[in-house]
């Protein structure tokens, strides 16, 4: 039976030949053009709770007809899938400002 400082020597040997031979991943994210959301009712919650996750691309590259349910099905989403800090009162706003903002309830533009 193998000592245990040589099951560590050998185990760090390997553990060294393996990440000398990793390569280096690199990844190009695109740039981030939005730094705040459009002009909208609750525009500051908005930009308090979601900025602080990721850009307000997000919200423009979403389909313009997306409905109201699904808006609010992104926003809980975010909340407890990925731990937004939102408030559970703070939904049916967050939502609205989406559907109303960037969703099928937005006014038409002339």
């Amino acid at each position: 039976m193998p000592s245990l400082h040589r099951v560590i020597v050998i185990a760090s040997g390997m553990l060294a030949t393996t990440l000398a031979s990793a390569a280096v991943l690199k990844i190009d994210l695109p740039k981030e053009s939005a730094t705040t959301y459009k002009p909208g009712p609750n525009l500051e919650l908005v930009n308090a709770r979601c900025l602080v996750c990721h850009s307000a691309d997000y919200a423009a590259m979403q389909p313009p007809n997306m409905p109201r349910k699904t808006w609010e099905a992104e926003v809980t989403k975010m909340k407890k899938v990925y731990g937004a800090p939102i408030a559970d009162e703070e939904i049916a706003t967050l939502t609205d400002y989406f559907a109303k903002t960037y969703g099928n309830e937005a006014a038409a533009k002339p």
